[in-house]
């Protein structure tokens, strides 16, 4: 028997000792290489789809922060930016200051693409453990089609470097997915480990409060984790506990980003989600009843058992008002569904056969479940609550390893990888991105001709359902900012929001102005407020779609 000298032993075992290291640090300089380049394609995209000039962007995004900044949304000024006024303006905070500061508009356009790039780091870090399980050749293929299927979605694209809003609350998600995965990659039958779950609930919880359209995805991965199997008494007690604890931290995450501003909400108007729920909790400020029922929201989206079903197939290329307000095409969605629908027939037929599956199953083990169940379940509860597509950013990203993995489901080993290349090719090539509205680039990002001159102490009275509320910080700030008449406050309701305003028009001892756009617009409803306007108006022209604007003095009538 050969003898080891104890020096070679020591020797070994220091080298041993310091691989761990080494391979810990190309490690990270690995994932440092592949976020620098994901942050610097998602700010040269943003660069080259323009400047951001979208109609949120006009009516609140600038306007909301601002105006909580100054601690006058709810005090001074009264729904100036219609019902938008009364969203939480944390996420708006970073794009008001870098504009505040008069940061140079391509640095400002580059600068909110970033949580795209981290979006997208986790999202491939997270595709590297989905198929961890495929040799090294067919796993670079597999996660390169998955990242370049979800990365380029219609949606996707067209929101890079916006204030909309939706990458932000991506990146969290996408964050949280990839923390829950690797546990259960960690974790194999083990219970999964609380500390994760109590982080990746309070990243979910912190996209919710931020931004409520995220909520559906919180309650969907929560339910994912409770329905992922095994399908056991015992298994489900341990999944049960899983869920709960990430209820628990996406109910801390949730009160740290929305506590503070439902809480004012609750104090001014009655309602912690005011304008939103008012059928049930009944502020006086608004009328007993849905407000999304009033607008044009409560269309989009299926009606029927049968509209349902054929609902993602008609994503590819819906008209205007179905799901969103600006056309476009992309069928991620529909052939996500159809690979499902035909998975699910091959595993019906498989099981009837009692034979054994041929090829992988890629949503055989809990990793897959999971992030099945967390889109398909997502899918139904934005379906139910929304259908507005924009949304569904973080689901998009998530299309590409569903296809890839359908893909490897239904095709023979060698030819699953190919195809899904093939796949990943035609579906950026067919994409049509939406345009929500982009300018070119100038000096600054609002660019306004010339400001007129208005009297000090003066209430101006916003007559349009148009996005006009950017112009309101680069006017006199002693000045007091109404909603008379746009799409939360109209004069012939009786209301305590309405009356507010009318109070305060009949109460002011000082001049009286009309905001508006197009010209003239809403001129009869300042009859109500027994208002007129006169003939000494100013055209405001700016570089934003909604120009120009109109700004009257009003004179008193009996």
């Amino acid at each position: 028997m050969a003898q080891w000298h104890p020096l070679r032993v020591r020797d070994l075992a220091t080298t041993h000792r310091l691989r761990a290291p080494l391979r810990s640090l190309r490690a990270w300089g690995a994932d440092v290489a592949l976020l620098g380049a994901l942050l610097a394609a998602a700010g040269a995209g943003s660069l080259l789809l323009g400047q951001d000039a979208n109609w949120d962007l006009q009516n609140y995004h600038y306007y909301n922060a601002w105006a909580w900044w100054h601690g006058r949304i709810f005090t001074k000024d009264l729904a100036a930016a219609q019902i938008q006024t009364f969203l939480n303006p944390v996420l708006d905070l970073p794009f008001y200051w870098m504009v505040t500061a008069e940061w140079a508009p391509r640095v400002i356009a580059f600068v909110m693409a970033i949580p795209a790039g981290i979006a997208a780091f986790f999202l491939c870090k997270l595709l590297f453990l989905m198929f961890g399980g495929l040799p090294p050749e067919q796993r670079v293929v597999a996660v390169a089609s998955s990242l370049a299927i979800g990365v380029t979605s219609a949606m996707a694209i067209g929101e890079l470097g916006s204030t909309m809003n939706e990458w932000p609350l991506a990146a969290l998600l996408m964050l949280a997915l990839w923390l829950i995965v690797r546990e259960l990659k960690r974790a194999d039958a083990s219970p999964l480990a609380t500390g994760t779950l109590l982080l990746a609930g309070v990243i979910v919880g912190l996209a919710a409060g931020a931004k409520l359209t995220a909520a559906t995805f919180a309650i969907g991965l929560c339910l994912a984790l409770l329905a992922r199997g095994p399908y056991t008494w015992l298994a489900f007690r341990a999944r049960f506990a899983d869920a709960l604890w990430f209820g628990v931290g996406v109910i801390v995450g949730t009160v740290m980003a929305f506590g503070p501003w439902a809480y004012a909400l609750w104090v001014h108007f009655d309602n912690p989600i005011f304008p939103f729920g008012n059928q049930w909790i009944r502020s006086p400020w608004w009328e007993p009843h849905s407000i999304t029922a009033t607008f044009s929201s409560a269309t989009f989206g299926p009606r029927s058992l049968a509209e349902w079903f054929v609902f993602p197939f008609e994503l590819l290329s819906p008209p205007l008002n179905f799901v969103g307000w600006e056309l476009y095409r992309d069928a991620r969605f529909p052939v996500t569904w159809a690979l499902m629908l035909l998975a699910a027939v091959v595993w019906l037929a498989r099981r009837l056969r009692r034979t054994a599956t041929q090829y992988v199953a890629s949503g055989s083990d809990p990793v897959w479940r999971v992030v099945v169940l967390f889109v398909m379940i997502s899918f139904v509860l934005w379906t139910a609550q929304y259908s507005i597509y924009r949304y569904l950013v973080p689901l998009d990203l998530l299309t590409g390893a569903l296809i890839v993995g359908f893909l490897r489901k239904l095709c023979p080993p060698r030819f699953a990888i190919a195809a899904a290349a093939l796949v990943a090719v035609t579906l950026i090539a067919t994409t049509r991105v939406v345009n929500w509205g982009r300018i070119d680039f100038g000096d600054r990002w609002f660019k306004v001709v010339q400001i007129p001159l208005i009297e000090a102490n003066a209430v101006i009275l916003i007559t349009t359902g148009a996005a006009v509320s950017y112009i309101i910080p680069m006017l006199p700030a002693s000045s007091r900012y109404l909603g008379a008449m746009n799409t939360i406050v109209n004069p012939k309701q009786r209301t305590k929001l309405v009356d507010t305003v009318r109070t305060i028009v009949r109460d002011h001892p000082g001049p009286l102005y009309q905001l508006t756009h197009p010209l003239t617009e809403g001129k009869e409803a300042l009859e109500t407020y027994h208002v007129a306007r006169t003939t000494a108006c100013a055209v405001i022209v700016t570089n934003m779609p909604t120009s120009p604007l109109e700004l009257c003095r009003l004179v008193r009538v009996p």
